[in-house]
């Protein structure tokens, strides 16, 4: 009986350690200095997990050429090990009609990743993934958070993304005392950076003030260089969300 109480006790101990806090963060979105969207990520905390919501829409002068929004979400659940995904989708609009819809339900504990039915992924895919923790395009980057924080000696970090067309395994490297401007102010952050992937580079910053949330993050695609810069966050108490997918 003593073993038992202690191996909750520290269950619940570890759990908590681990634990994100529900937020509110804003994002702007530049493509080679033209400021062209604003994009809001949510992060609930459900009985069992946390379900993360991006929702990016054009604003400004590039809302009056072209209507576009993005919304993501993930369902993810936390081990000792980090951030593993369940269920992840995407859905692109143009002018109000939808040009790209994924969706894919994630099982780590049997190496799977398995398409849902969508208007614009007509079949049922299968892709098999290697031992481990199963991360998504939206949830690595809170991946990367707990690593950060949980793990603060490691350089060096691996993640598994399904993103509904593929699984990859990419590679990511830490580097700290890195000098950023976030609306006037001068910040410390730490660096994390894509490694090993010639087709985009992508360099995010993150600083503990913020949940070792990323402050900053860098993207040169196809010669373009995206850039997504924090304006607003907030921590949430938004508890108890019941989710449909």
């Amino acid at each position: 009986m003593r073993l038992f109480f202690l191996f909750t006790l520290l269950s619940l101990i570890t759990t908590a350690t681990l634990a994100f806090k529900p937020h509110i963060a804003n994002y702007q979105l530049s493509i080679n200095g033209l400021k062209i969207a604003e994009e809001v990520r949510t992060l609930h905390q459900l009985e069992d997990g946390y379900f993360y919501t991006a929702n990016a829409k054009t604003s400004g002068l590039a809302a009056m050429i072209k209507d576009y929004s993005i919304s993501a979400s993930s369902t993810f659940k936390l081990n000792n090990k980090g951030v593993d995904s369940t269920a992840y989708q995407i859905m692109e609009q143009e002018d109000k009609k939808i040009t790209k819809s994924y969706a894919i339900d994630i099982n780590s504990q049997f190496g799977s990743v398995t398409s849902l039915l969508t208007k614009t992924q007509p079949k049922i895919s299968t892709w098999k993934a290697n031992e481990g923790n199963i991360t998504d395009p939206l949830s690595v980057f809170l991946a990367i958070s707990f690593d950060l924080k949980n793990n603060p000696n490691q350089s060096l970090f691996s993640y598994q993304i399904a993103d509904g067309s593929s699984i990859e395994t990419q590679e990511f490297k830490k580097s700290d005392k890195h000098t950023v401007n976030i609306q006037g102010k001068s910040y410390s952050a730490t660096k994390v950076e894509r490694i090993n992937h010639q087709d985009s580079n992508i360099q995010a910053y993150f600083l503990s003030e913020y949940q070792y949330l990323p402050i900053l993050i860098k993207q040169t695609k196809g010669g373009r260089k995206f850039l997504y810069e924090i304006t607003n966050f907030k921590i949430s108490d938004v508890k108890g969300l019941q989710v449909t997918l």
